[in-house]
């Protein structure tokens, strides 16, 4: 930037199309006339209309007298809210946001400071105290710049219009104000917080002189500070001009050019610096929500490690749960079992003694005494069933409950297995065991045992030995039936009695044979009931633990591909991100 173009930038700043302030007009005279029309018009409403055109052009001469309005005036130490300056220079629009201030507790409009510097491109942190400023403060300022925004420095270097009396006091600005220090403090501070690619060279300036050079009229010299700041700012201008030749002299004095040179530094590549910083932006948003991610990667992965025992110990116990109803389940209905044939035997009993030489008898209370038992067990089976998976599901209930308290720190619908979620609907069929004791009497019964070992016998001489071994036993078996009346009745009541027992224990034995095919069919729904209601719930609870890993896992390979593109795009350009 050549120096005649900063030249123009102060006469464009300075340069207005005010009319220059009309000078007071001498009092009309009275005119002498005989006509009273004439005479209103010229000693009356030309008077009228001669002052209000001295009130308007006094009123066009303060138009322009705008400047200073917002400048400070002791109320606060900060800007209230965030205010838009339109520039214009060289057919570029640019725009200056001025935020409030950010040294001690800015939180009211923390928000307001936030959005300027998520719009700007390049941001002027004034010093205004000539002091080092705290690390805290360049703290504040890097969480704002987080998108990546540059910085300039810059130190308002204050000083009233007596501090540049002497001509030696006017030989530089920064010679005895001690602001080059503050202002290497002052760099030194923001790039140990915010980075050196960050930083732009700082400058100091005195903003106050700058503003009083630039709010005048080039064409009449006059002020162009508003009128209500006529007890200060006016008052500092006009002192500060009895110690400058001129505008001009205050303007480069003031070093407001160095703050022109960066402004007009990006006229160039404007358009190109503001791609770059958009995509530096979207960089470090790239690189911070990736971060993020990766942490809260590792958070959740360290808590679904530390879960995964958890998840374990409820599948433990869901099987254990399991195993014990089964077991109870098996040795509880053995042992009904068990009850009913060792009653029925002791009822056996006492029936033979009683009906002893009435077979049909004896067979008939022994059959009916067996069913009615039967009857009596099925109810209890189903019961003792029922208990058993009533306890069954509040086993599992506990065991899912245990594990959704394991895992509470995370938010998740209910997952809990209530009780009626075992769906099991067991119904104990008809037992249809039975003695068969009514197809023989008891001397028959002993008739054909002994015809079964004679024919046996006569196995040794083929077909006619089986016939005479045959009769031979039935024959044997009738004498020894004949003799057997002789013998005493206690003896023979005791002998029926140990064939109905012998009876009764092959039935037992069937049933247990029976008891050992009813596992398949007893257990299968409860099995299958488990595995889809419960063990099913315990299984998604776990995968939606693992989801969100896949979920951030997805999303940080995503970022990943974009950052690279961004990075590998030509200085100045934008490029279609592809996924």
């Amino acid at each position: 930037m050549s120096r005649h173009e900063l030249d123009e930038l102060f006469d464009e700043a300075t340069s207005t199309s005010s009319p220059v302030t009309p000078t007071a007009a001498p009092a009309p005279q009275h005119v002498e006339v005989h006509s009273p029309a004439l005479d209103a018009l010229l000693n009356h409403q030309f008077i009228t209309l001669l002052d209000k055109l001295l009130a308007f052009e006094r009123k066009k001469a303060q138009v322009r007298r705008v400047d200073g309005l917002i400048i400070g005036t002791g109320e606060a130490d900060f800007t209230k809210g965030n205010t838009l300056y339109p520039l214009n220079y060289k057919g570029k629009r640019f725009q200056l946001i001025d935020v409030p201030g950010i040294e001690g507790d800015e939180s009211k409009y923390a928000h307001m400071v936030r959005e300027a510097v998520a719009k700007a491109h390049l941001v002027f942190y004034v010093n205004g105290t000539n002091k080092k400023p705290e690390k805290a403060t360049a703290q504040k300022i890097r969480a704002y710049l987080r998108l990546g925004t540059q910085v300039c420095p810059l130190i308002n270097v204050r000083g009233n219009a007596d501090a540049y009396e002497f001509e030696e006091d006017r030989e530089s600005l920064t010679a005895h104000s001690g602001s080059t220090a503050a202002l290497q403090q002052t760099e030194e501070v923001l790039r140990s917080v915010l980075g050196s690619n960050v930083m732009q060279p700082g400058h100091c300036v005195q903003g106050l002189l700058a503003f009083s050079s630039l709010a005048s009229d080039a064409q009449t010299g006059r002020t162009t500070i508003d009128p209500s700041r006529s007890r200060d700012l006016v008052i500092q201008q006009r002192n500060y001009q009895k110690h400058f030749a001129s505008s001009k002299a205050m303007y480069e004095f003031s070093q407001i050019k160095s703050v022109a040179k960066v402004l007009h530094g990006k006229l160039a590549t404007f358009r190109e610096d503001m791609i770059e910083s958009n995509k530096t932006k979207v960089h470090e948003l790239l690189v911070e929500n990736s971060a993020t991610l990766q942490t809260l990667y590792a958070t959740h992965e360290a808590f679904v490690a530390r879960t995964a025992p958890e998840f374990e110990k409820c599948r433990e116990a869901i099987k254990a749960a399991l195993e014990r109803f089964e077991r109870l389940v098996v040795a509880g209905r053995k042992n009904l079992w068990d009850k009913l044939f060792n009653s029925l035997k002791d009822d056996a009993d006492e029936i033979v003694e009683r009906h002893f030489g009435d077979n049909d008898t004896i067979s008939s209370k022994i059959n009916r005494a067996f069913k009615t038992r039967q009857e009596s067990l099925k109810d209890d089976l189903q019961e003792q069933f029922e208990t058993y998976l009533k306890d069954l599901r509040q086993d599992l209930q506990q065991a899912m409950q245990r594990l959704l308290e394991d895992v509470s720190r995370v938010e998740f619908e209910q997952l809990l297995c209530d009780a009626d979620t075992l769906n099991i609907n067991y119904k104990t069929p008809e037992l249809g065991l039975g003695l068969e004791l009514g197809d023989y009497g008891w001397i028959a019964f002993n008739i054909g045992s002994y015809a079964l070992t004679g024919a046996g016998i006569g196995t040794a001489f083929p077909v006619i030995g089986n016939l005479i071994g045959a009769v031979a036993g039935a024959l044997v078996g009738i004498l020894v039936s004949f003799l057997s009346f002789l013998t005493s009745k206690e003896k023979r009541i005791r002998k029926a009695q140990g064939q109905v027992q012998e009876k009764i224990d092959e039935a037992w034995s069937e049933a247990r044979k029976a008891l050992q095919k009813e596992r398949k069919t007893l257990f299968a729904p409860v099995r299958k009931q488990i595995d889809e209601a419960v063990l099913s719930r315990v299984q998604q609870l776990d995968e939606s633990l693992k989801q969100p890993l896949q979920i951030i896992d997805q999303q940080m390979a995503l970022m990943k591909r974009t950052k690279e593109q961004l990075e590998n795009m030509p200085y100045g350009t934008i490029q279609t991100v592809q996924r």
